[in-house]
């Protein structure tokens, strides 16, 4: 179960994609997941305190995804399969070999909670196949480029599920923590809106700050396109 070339170079924006098509089981099942497991027998203020618990909880479990994201980038740059992939055993990869789709299981979980019922659930499927695919892709072309250095490591530390206890020596990298906030910044957006919509229970507020998030996302890719571009011609 292998991504294809196309699923891991566009990953994040498949990740994104399967989200949006998720939430459009809307259109067929009105109920919030939340909303679906709060008993409807208390009173409407009891409910919602209830369900603003239920969002600063997905607020929490978000902040540790984007956390451990940005932990995770902060050693290992992400790349495309053109690009030479970053192999790092320093920081979270002495754990666990894919903190970084660990970390976006998390944020997919928290988020899922502003999706219906059925949405939720076929989401949850859909980004599982999807992450589980692109960490295999992942792994066997780290195993192309570095060989039995990545077999040992690969023997060593767990999957997906991390150990308690570091399963290998740091290598020495140093973390690039300036460069794992920039490129994790939109993360913490989703975290901002979980925050915010736990705090208001608004939707004009949950769809003001995730559209502000994505904004900020599809900007940020297309300033990075357009500097590896500029640098290319440059270097021509």
């Amino acid at each position: 179960m292998v991504a294809s070339e196309f699923e891991y170079r566009h990953r994040l924006w498949l990740i994104v994609g399967v989200y949006i098509a998720a939430y459009a089981f809307y259109n067929v099942d009105h109920l919030n997941i939340l909303y679906s497991v709060v008993p409807w027998n208390q009173a409407v203020l009891q409910r919602d305190v209830l369900v603003r618990s239920l969002y600063a909880a997905a607020a929490l479990l978000a902040a540790s995804g984007a956390m451990l994201l940005t932990w995770s980038t902060a050693y290992r740059p992400p790349g495309t399969i053109r690009e030479h992939i970053a192999f790092s055993v320093a920081g979270p990869f002495r754990y666990v070999r894919n903190p970084h789709y660990l970390s976006y299981f998390l944020l997919i979980v928290a988020l899922g909670t502003f999706q219906s019922r059925t949405g939720f659930v076929v989401m949850i499927i859909a980004e599982t196949i999807l992450l589980l695919r692109v960490a295999a892709r992942e792994e066997l072309l780290l195993e192309q480029n570095y060989g039995a250095r990545f077999r040992v490591y690969a023997e060593r530390v767990p999957r997906f599920l991390p150990s308690l206890r570091p399963r290998f020596e740091n290598d020495g990298q140093l973390p690039q923590w300036r460069q794992a906030l920039w490129d994790q910044a939109f993360q913490w957006g989703f975290v901002a809106t979980l925050v915010a919509f736990a705090y208001t229970l608004s939707d004009p507020i949950g769809y003001a700050f995730g559209s502000a998030t994505i904004g900020f996302l599809v900007v940020q890719k297309l300033a990075e396109a357009f500097w590896i571009r500029s640098r290319r011609n440059y270097t021509f």
